[in-house]
């Protein structure tokens, strides 16, 4: 399962970065949830604007842009106990009619998200822990606030032809090699962030991998696996 979060694909800023986490099973997950909910509980009132005794539960959301460095320490310190990914790319080398075409940014966006996802799935397979001749279930639940702005055009297509039947560039003349030999069974879906913790997990993964990505590239140490474009 992997979820993933975004700082926008844009000139104005120097890197964009996609994050997020993977589980191998749903009870992985699901504890997963369950102690993040139980720090955002015990934080969550210090963000609050309601006079004490007059709370409406309507809690605001604790975001990377606006969370407290001691809350985000520990709440990161908890997210790096599970496997965590990120793609990061240098917006000054992705050439203008791209990132000014929604069309075409979706489009390159699409691709580097394939990128990231297979490559994972490679380091998952060298490692043992997917086994690339069995039937693989992969579900990708993505921040839908992303898709407001560029839009996902054939994400789960694109996968399906890369992971299962391999990809045959003729203008380059390369092929990239299926890496799974099983049926795939592909989920994709949106999620509000306000309502999902596993996207406000991935916002701060984000968040924090382009900190470090802008003071050193080759030392970001708190991601399992990144993939840097173009």
């Amino acid at each position: 399962m992997i979820r993933e979060a975004i700082i926008k694909l844009s000139k104005k800023e120097e890197l964009s970065v996609y994050a997020g986490i993977v589980f191998l099973s749903k009870q992985e997950k699901d504890k997963f949830i369950t102690q993040y909910r139980k720090i955002i509980n015990e934080i969550k009132c210090s963000y609050c604007n309601e006079e004490k005794g007059k709370c409406t539960k309507k809690c605001k959301e604790i975001k990377n842009t606006n969370i407290k460095n001691s809350h985000k320490r520990r709440i990161m310190n908890y997210i790096n106990k599970y496997y965590t990914i990120a793609l990061i790319i240098d917006n000054t080398r992705v050439y203008d009619h791209i990132i000014n075409n929604k069309a075409s940014k979706g489009r390159y966006i699409d691709y580097t998200i394939r990128r990231l996802i297979k490559s994972t799935i490679e380091e998952l397979i060298k490692d043992k822990k997917i086994d690339p001749y069995k039937n693989v279930r992969l579900i990708i639940n993505i921040d839908e606030q992303s898709t407001k702005s560029n839009g996902y055009y054939n994400l789960k297509d694109g996968l399906t032809e890369e992971l299962l039947h391999g990809i045959i560039n003729y203008n380059y003349d390369i092929t990239h090699k299926n890496i799974l030999f099983g049926k795939l069974d592909i989920s994709l879906s949106y999620q509000d962030s306000g309502k999902s913790y596993l996207v406000q997990a991935a916002d701060l993964i984000a968040g924090t991998t382009r900190r470090k990505a802008l003071a050193d590239r080759d030392d970001i140490d708190i991601i399992d696996h990144k993939l840097l474009f173009p």
